[in-house]
Formats: structure tokens, C-alpha cells, sequence
């Protein structure tokens, strides 16, 4: 009978642990008071809720502790626990913060008590819990909310405020305020908000925009694929002409060498002829005819192996000049590959141009039309933000006047409770002071309990009628938060997807600016290549110019070392002829004389043999006197005939003294001419000196420039050389530079312009005073 009695003490009684670690927040917006199930999660793995069994045996046979009933506290199925987590859109509500703020601020004033807590209505706690957590729980619809909808809802809700802040005028207990729940259910019940902007603006991703960018990436990579392109076709273009140049080079180097060595072999044959020529006069003068003889066939050879030398350097000359002329073309073809690779870079750098506009223009347009539906998309969201704030505030102000209404109609049944609370902890202290009165104070204790289980049913009675309004007014506050905080949700994926447009811009405008510095560097690399090709033109010109005056020059000493030899031809004639006109004038001068001889001789004769006839015509001797007379005859008849022939002597010598006149004054005059030939061919001379002298140096310089020392030196002994020579010319002819204007003053090598580039070559072009492009 004890035993059953200490059993009807703790009926329906539930044991909570205060040790037990406070509820996570998602669990405290549902409810504040931690039932059984709870405690025994954490004890046993099946999950499964401890049944309200009676207390064990040796629980109740223990003394009872004084404070047992000192810290009772009544378990109401209030909602208020709920706000227990700060809703996501605090910032949006202060009034919704403030009321969440005060409510918690009241739960853990209720959990300060210490010691084991006692509550009754575990069931009707739990259904509480079931319904909040099924009402968080509930998915959401994904429908749109229309603007009609809302208004419907708004209204709806202010009916349900109404209605429950009328119930506030209820002051009796029993009576139940006239809620209707229907209507709470079907607010309750509708649609809560449009998740497409959430679905439109999430994370999911998008497949159009990953091929876009794999395009994109893949675009990049083709232009500057294409680019290396361009540039490894440019070099090897580049490498041809060069390989091409050096090649030609190479054939000129060894074309100026064999022309070298047969000017040397000219200039030793020469020596030795002028040397055979001193010989032959000294020879003369010691009137040595032998050796004079001897002297003079080694002169003839000598005479003819320089001729032979002389014709070989001419062709070295031409192999020399035909070099050039290819080393021109090799130039001319290293222009042309220059300039086709500044097409190239040309038309790469306005079809990158070209992209990279076409890139700014889509990346704009697509930005635009992002940032247009990212516009609306805010906008949508933001009306819907103001809708949700609008609807929550009214929903929270019609829950705190429904729980307002709530402690108002059980605030009596409370004071009654604490009175009967203190009164059962009064007949504790009794029970635990006369442990032989219990039998007593069971009685009392009983029906204390049956009191207290009698107000506890009125404030059940109470609350039950506002349950349900109240469980559909939390389910749609609730599903108000849920709502904000997916609005909120969906202004982060907004922001998210602003960024996304931001960095896909941005990215675009780097691909576009990527696209535009490799335009900016073709452009780059095709002016480099164009001025270049500009300044290889100019120097090939200025090159030209100088050798076409020199191959004038050479032309014009070819005339005039013809001319010369024609006019040196013509005295030699002409003395030939002076010698023929010498010899027979002495001829026809012996001739006369020799008939004035005989003429005196017959004169002296005549009157010889006149006297002898005479003399033999007196003596009678008449056959003697007829022979002489006959002898006188042919002698008169020879005189005669020596007259006659000595006449035609003496006109004949005449004529040729006039020859002889002739000749010797044609021969002043083409000696005269010859001179002035040899003045005009020397000049000419001079004028090649100055420019094989300058061109020496020139080339000089651009062997040690290039490296090669050896044909740096050999090109400076020639330049010294014809500057020698050029010298002596000019000291015997009294030659000025400042009369030759028409001559260049500055040299450039064709290797040099062959092999610089850049800055180089355009110091190159300076020291000829050429401007750069």
C-alpha cells in the first residue's frame, strides 16, 4: 500500500536532467523545454523515447530531500520557444529582433533554475514540438506568389490579428475565445513564396556558360597559336634570306680575293715592265744593241703577260660586279621576306584588332543583358523582400497578441498554481520534517495534486482553443522565416551572379586586352620589320649610287684609257709615218743631189769636149771631132733629162716636206690631246682611288666590326694604298677634292647592311645621313 502510494506521488511526473548540455539553435526555435526523449537520446543507440514509467523502488524508498519540490516549474506548450535562433533578416526587422530578442531573453530566465525539474503534459509538449518541427520541415512550394495572392494573405492575417487581439477582451476563464481556425489553416496552407529567382540565381551550373568559356579558352589559345605561327614562319623566312646572304657573301668575299691577287700579279707585272723599260734606255744610251735586243723581247713578253693580267683583273672586276649584282638581289629577295613579314604581322594585328572589338563588343552586350536580368531579378527580389517583411510583421504582431492573450487568460490560474506550489512545498517540508506523518500528508498531497491537476486542466483547456491558431500562426511565422532566409539566400546567389557577370567581364576584357597587346605587338614587330626593310631600301640606294657613279667613272676611264691608246696608236703612226716621209725625203734630197752632181759634171764637161772637138776639127781629125760632137750630144741630151727628172725631184721633195709639215703638226696636236686625255683619264683615276680608298675603309670597318681582323687588316693596307696612289696623282696633276662635289663622301658595306638590324642599322644609316623612317 506504500508502495502504491509513492506511486501515485510521481504519476505522470517527467525527470529532467540539469546537467543536460543545452539544445542546438534549430532545436530551440521549436521549443525551450527539453522532454525525456532528448535526455535518453545520448544513452541509448536506438533512438527510441523512455516511456514515463513510475520511479524505481530504491528511488522512492530514499528519504526525500527537503528541496524536492522547491523548484517545480510548470511546462507550457507555448510557441514563444521558437524564436530562440535569430532570424537571417534581423537587419530588415527590428521590431520582429526585438520581440525574438525579449522571448529568448525570457526562455533563459526560465532555465537559470537549478536542481532537477518536474513537468507534467509531456504529450501535449510533444505534439507542440511535432507540429513546429513539421511546419519548418514542410517544403516549400515552388510556385510564383502573385500580387493578388499576397494582398489575399495580408488581409487574411489581419483578420487572424483581429480576431485574436478581440479575444483579449475574454475575461473568463472557462470561456473559449472564437478563433477561426479555418481560416488560420488556409493562410496557413498556401503557397509561401516563388523559389524560382533561388533555382534561376543558385549554384547550379550552367553548362552554355562552361562551353562559353572552354570557346573562349579555346579561342585564346588558336590566336596565339596562331601568332607563334606567323612568327616561326617569319624567322624562317628570315633564316632563308639570311642563309641566302651569308651564302652570296661568302661567293664576294672569295670573288674580292681572286680580283686582289690579280691586281697584285698586275701591279708586280707592271713593276717589272717599267723596270725592262729603264733597262732598254740605259741599254740605248750605251749604245749595249745586244742586250738592248734582249731587253727588248723580254719587254714585248713582259708586255704581253700584263696585258694578259690586266684582261684578268677586268674579269675579276665583272665576276666582282656580277656578285654584287647577286648580292644585291639577295638583299632585294631579304627586303621582300622582310616586308612579307610585315604583311603578315599587318594583317595579323588588324585581324586581332579586329577579334579584340569583336570580344569588348559581346563581352558588353553579354554584360548588358546580365546585368539586365540581374537588374530584374533584383528588383522582383526586392519587391518580394518588402511583400515578406510586410507579411512577417503582421504575422508577428498577431502571434504576440494571441500569446499575450494566452498568459492574460491563464495569468489567475498561474497565481493559483504558485500558491498551490508554495503549499506543496510547505507539506514537503512537513512530509520531510514528520516522515511519521506521511500517511497523513499523502492524503493532503493528493489532494493538493488533484487540485493542481485540476488547474492544469483548466489552463489546458485554456491554451488547447488557442492551439491550433497558434500552431498555424508559428507554422506560418515560420515559414516566413524560412521564406526570408531563402530571399536572403537568393539575394546572396544574386550577388553571387552579379559577381559572375563582373568576372566574366572582367575576363573578357582581359582575353580583350590580351588580344589587343598582341595586336599592339604585331604592329610592333611589323613597323620594326617595315622600317627595317625602309632603311635596307634607303642603304641599298645610297650603295647603288655610289657604285653606279663609280661603274660611271670606271666606264668613262675605259673610254679614256681607249681613247689614249688610239691617240698614243695615232703618234705612233704618225711618227711611223713621219720616218717613212723622213727616209724618202733624204732619198729624193740624194737623189737631187746626186743629179746636181751630175748635171755640174756635165756642165763642166760640155765646154770640155767643145774644145776638144775644136781642137780635132782643126787638126782635121773629123772621125774624132763627130764622136766628140756626138758625146757633147748625149751629154746635152742627158742634162736634159736629168733637169726633167731633178724638177720632178724638187716637187716631189716638196710635197713631202709638206707631208712631213703635216704630220708633224698632227702629231703636236694628238700629243697635245693624248695629254689632255691622260689629264681627263688620270682625273678619272684619282676620282676611283678616292672611292676604292673610302670603300676600303668602309668595308675595313665592317670586318673588325663583324669580327674578322684578318680582312680588316688586308683592307686597310688597300685602302692606304689608293689613297697613295691618289695622292701622287693628285700632287702631279694638282688635283682638288672640293672640285669633285658630285663625289660621295661616306661609305657604307653591304655586309653591314646585310647583317644589322634595328638600332644598329639605323646608326648605320646616320653616319651616311640618312633619316630613319
Amino acid at each position: 500500500m506504500e508502495s502504491d502510494d509513492m506511486d501515485s506521488l510521481f504519476e505522470g511526473m517527467v525527470l529532467f536532467d540539469p546537467s543536460q548540455p543545452s539544445l542546438p539553435p534549430s532545436s530551440t526555435q521549436q521549443s525551450t523545454p527539453i522532454d525525456n526523449s532528448s535526455y535518453d537520446s545520448k544513452h541509448h543507440q536506438n533512438h527510441q523515447p523512455e516511456p514515463t514509467d513510475p520511479p524505481a523502488p530504491e528511488l522512492a524508498s530514499q528519504p526525500l530531500d527537503e528541496n524536492l519540490f522547491s523548484d517545480l516549474t510548470l511546462v507550457t506548450p507555448q510557441i514563444q520557444q521558437t524564436l530562440a535562433e535569430p532570424s537571417p533578416i534581423v537587419a530588415t526587422a527590428p521590431i520582429i529582433t526585438k520581440s525574438i530578442t525579449r522571448q529568448v531573453s525570457n526562455t533563459r530566465k526560465k532555465k537559470r533554475a537549478a536542481g532537477l525539474r518536474i513537468g507534467y503534459k509531456k504529450d501535449d509538449l510533444d505534439s507542440v514540438v511535432d507540429s513546429v518541427v513539421t511546419a519548418r520541415s514542410s517544403s516549400v512550394p515552388e510556385e510564383e506568389i502573385r500580387i493578388s495572392e499576397v494582398e489575399n494573405r495580408d488581409r487574411e492575417v489581419e483578420a487572424i490579428a483581429r480576431t485574436v487581439v478581440d479575444s483579449n477582451m475574454v475575461q473568463d476563464m472557462g470561456e473559449k475565445p472564437d478563433v477561426d481556425n479555418d481560416l488560420v489553416r488556409d493562410v496557413g496552407e498556401k503557397p509561401d513564396v516563388d523559389n524560382g529567382l533561388v533555382r534561376d540565381g543558385g549554384e547550379k551550373p550552367d553548362v552554355d556558360t562552361i562551353g562559353e568559356e572552354e570557346d573562349r579558352k579555346s579561342e585564346d589559345c588558336s590566336i596565339e597559336r596562331r601568332f607563334e605561327k606567323i612568327r616561326s614562319e617569319i624567322m624562317e623566312n628570315l633564316k632563308r634570306a639570311r642563309e641566302r646572304v651569308d651564302s652570296v657573301s661568302q661567293m664576294r668575299k672569295e670573288c674580292i680575293r681572286r680580283r686582289r691577287k690579280a691586281a697584285e700579279d698586275l701591279s708586280m707585272a707592271s713593276t717589272k715592265y717599267r723596270e725592262l723599260e729603264r733597262q732598254l734606255e740605259e741599254a740605248c744610251e750605251a749604245e749595249d744593241f745586244e742586250m738592248a735586243d734582249r731587253l727588248s723581247d723580254s719587254l714585248a713578253s713582259a708586255d704581253s703577260e700584263k696585258e694578259m693580267l690586266a684582261v684578268a683583273l677586268r674579269d675579276a672586276d665583272a665576276e666582282c660586279d656580277a656578285v654584287d649584282v647577286k648580292m644585291q638581289g639577295v638583299l632585294d629577295l631579304q627586303i621582300a621576306a622582310e616586308e612579307e613579314c610585315v604583311s603578315l604581322l599587318q594583317r595579323f594585328s588588324m585581324d586581332a584588332a579586329k577579334d579584340a572589338d569583336l570580344v569588348l563588343r559581346n563581352a558588353e552586350l553579354m554584360s548588358s543583358k546580365e546585368i539586365n536580368q540581374w537588374d530584374s531579378s533584383v528588383e522582383l527580389a526586392e519587391v518580394k523582400r518588402m511583400e515578406l517583411d510586410a507579411e512577417s510583421f503582421i504575422v508577428n504582431e498577431a502571434r504576440l497578441a494571441l500569446n499575450e492573450s494566452v498568459d492574460h487568460l491563464v495569468e489567475d490560474e498561474k497565481r493559483e498554481l504558485e500558491i498551490l506550489h508554495r503549499e506543496k512545498e510547505v507539506l514537503t517540508d512537513e512530509l520531510e520534517r514528520l516522515l511519521a506523518l506521511v500517511k497523513q500528508k499523502e492524503s493532503e498531497i493528493k489532494e493538493n495534486e488533484s487540485s493542481i491537476e485540476k488547474v492544469e486542466k483548466r489552463i489546458t483547456n485554456a491554451v488547447s482553443s488557442f492551439q491550433e491558431a497558434q500552431s498555424s500562426i508559428n507554422a506560418k511565422y515560420n515559414n516566413l522565416l524560412s521564406e526570408l532566409s531563402q530571399m536572403e539566400l537568393q539575394n546572396e546567389s544574386l550577388s553571387r551572379k552579379k559577381e559572375e557577370v563582373d568576372e566574366c567581364f572582367s575576363q573578357e576584357q582581359g582575353r580583350a586586352a590580351k588580344i589587343q597587346n598582341l595586336a599592339k605587338t604585331s604592329a610592333d614587330e611589323a613597323n620594326m620589320y617595315q622600317e627595317v626593310a625602309v632603311l635596307r631600301k634607303k642603304l641599298i640606294q645610297f650603295i647603288l649610287r655610289t657604285r653606279e657613279h663609280k661603274l660611271m667613272l670606271a666606264k668613262t676611264g675605259d673610254k679614256l684609257t681607249e681613247d689614249v691608246q688610239m691617240l698614243k696608236q695615232d703618234i705612233s703612226n704618225g711618227r711611223a709615218s713621219l720616218q717613212e716621209l723622213s727616209t724618202t725625203k733624204t732619198s729624193i734630197q740624194q737623189e737631187i743631189e746626186s743629179f746636181k752632181q751630175r748635171l755640174l759634171f756635165i756642165d763642166k764637161r760640155i765646154p770640155e769636149l767643145e774644145a776638144e772637138k775644136k781642137v780635132a776639127a782643126s787638126v782635121r781629125n773629123f772621125k774624132e771631132a763627130a764622136r766628140l760632137a756626138a758625146e757633147v750630144k748625149a751629154l746635152c741630151v742627158e742634162k736634159e733629162g736629168i733637169q726633167t727628172k731633178m724638177e720632178g725631184a724638187l716637187s716631189e721633195l716638196g710635197k713631202f716636206e709638206g707631208e712631213i709639215l703635216d704630220t708633224v703638226n698632227r702629231l703636236q696636236d694628238t700629243e697635245a690631246h693624248l695629254l689632255s686625255k691622260e689629264k681627263e683619264l688620270a682625273m678619272t683615276r684619282f676620282q676611283i682611288l678616292l672611292l676604292i680608298a673610302g670603300a676600303a675603309t668602309s668595308e675595313k670597318s665592317a670586318a673588325l666590326q663583324l669580327g674578322d681582323v684578318e680582312e680588316g687588316e688586308i683592307l686597310l693596307g688597300e685602302a692606304e694604298v689608293a689613297e697613295s696612289e691618289a695622292r701622287k696623282l693628285q700632287s702631279t696633276y694638282n688635283f682638288k677634292e672640293a672640285e669633285f662635289d658630285d663625289l660621295p663622301k661616306h661609305f657604307i658595306s653591304m655586309e653591314l647592311v646585310s647583317n644589322l638590324e634595328g638600332k644598329k642599322l639605323v646608326e648605320l644609316a646616320a653616319t651616311a645621313h640618312i633619316p630613319a623612317p
